[in-house]
């Protein structure tokens, strides 16, 4: 693949990073990541997406900006109030990397459109504000072989991990499964979300933009992710935390 003089000139500083360089570029060249939300955490996400040079960016929301979302969500601005957040999204892109492809999907996903969609990427980043999606989603990368990143966020705090269920780790048994680390009838009663108790924009700043590298190294085949582990961020005390987990 010949990179244009543009592209040169616009990943030159990451070309020069020694686990990167050339082939790596092209590798995110060539990769397909779906973003799944476009609001607080899929602002950091599509705006690092973009800027390293991802070569197609599938984006799906149903939603509609709002006046309260633009506190976190900097992807959008008042000019875009009432527009639909992937369409949103896409002059964003197109205004700060027109040579990246972006797929758009402004409907929800769904049980019975997940596989579909899915299935034309290489990895899938989920960005969305509920674990009921979460699960829907991280289902269907199981089934389809599929990397699956996961970000949660509220008020100060933040969790991030990497899921490959269909891979093993050097212990030979299997990667484990976002249903490993969380039950889904638990979640029903005990989730939160923005609405109800807030969220800080430096959160989902912070999350959105480890959820990115997390892609950025999974492609290029490069450092130590969060598979088997889940990132605990305490951003009023600072604190970061580690938690190993296995598959049941």
């Amino acid at each position: 693949m010949i990179f244009s003089a543009s592209e040169l000139e616009r990943y030159s500083r990451q070309i020069l990073i020694n686990n990167i360089g050339g082939t790596g570029q092209r590798k995110l060249k060539l990769s397909r990541i779906l973003v799944i939300g476009a609001g607080g955490l899929g602002s950091p996400v599509l705006t690092y997406l973009a800027s390293v040079g991802i070569g197609t960016i599938g984006i799906i929301d149903y939603d509609k900006v709002e006046l309260s979302n633009l506190q976190r969500q900097f992807i959008h601005s008042v000019k875009t109030i009432g527009s639909n957040k992937a369409l949103s999204a896409r002059k964003y892109i197109n205004y700060l990397n027109p040579e990246i492809n972006t797929d758009i999907y402004d409907y929800k996903i769904k049980l019975d459109n997940c596989d579909k969609i899915i299935l034309n990427y290489d990895i899938v980043i989920d960005a969305s504000d509920n674990f009921k999606t979460r699960f829907i989603v991280s289902d269907s990368c199981d089934r389809l072989n599929k990397p699956y990143i996961m970000g949660a966020v509220r008020s100060y705090e933040g969790q991030v991990s990497t899921f490959t269920p269909y891979e093993e780790n050097e212990e030979s048994i299997l990667n484990p499964r976002l249903r490993d680390l969380y039950s889904e009838e638990n979640i029903k009663s005990d989730e939160i979300g923005c609405k109800e108790e807030g969220v800080l924009g430096v959160t989902t700043g912070l999350i959105g933009t480890l959820m990115a590298t997390e892609a950025i190294k999974l492609i290029v085949g490069i450092g130590n992710t969060l598979i088997g582990k889940l990132l605990l961020v305490d951003l009023l005390n600072m604190r970061f935390e580690e938690i190993r987990y296995k598959r049941k």
